[in-house]
């Protein structure tokens, strides 16, 4: 199972307070899982956290995949050609 939070100054949020908020991080959680649809086999089978930081340097963390896969899940979020193991 994946889950995708965010951060703000290092409080994770799953749900943001805020209603207009909590609204474009769904859409943001949306985009992510179009994105890595092309890998979803592959993440399914992992037990991770993608954690969306929104500080001054905003990114994308991810915790608790292989090796494998988060090399797979940070080329395609690079939009590098993917390459299997």
């Amino acid at each position: 199972m994946v889950t995708v939070s965010y951060s703000y100054k290092n409080r994770e949020f799953v749900n943001l307070e805020d209603s207009i908020m909590n609204q474009i991080a769904e859409s943001g959680r949306r985009m992510l899982f179009a994105l890595l649809e092309p890998i979803h086999e592959v993440i399914v089978q992992e037990n991770g956290k993608i954690r969306i930081c929104l500080d001054e340097r905003p990114n994308i963390e991810l915790e608790g995949f292989s090796a494998p896969v988060k090399h797979q899940i940070e080329c395609t979020l690079r939009g590098e050609e993917l390459e299997y193991y």
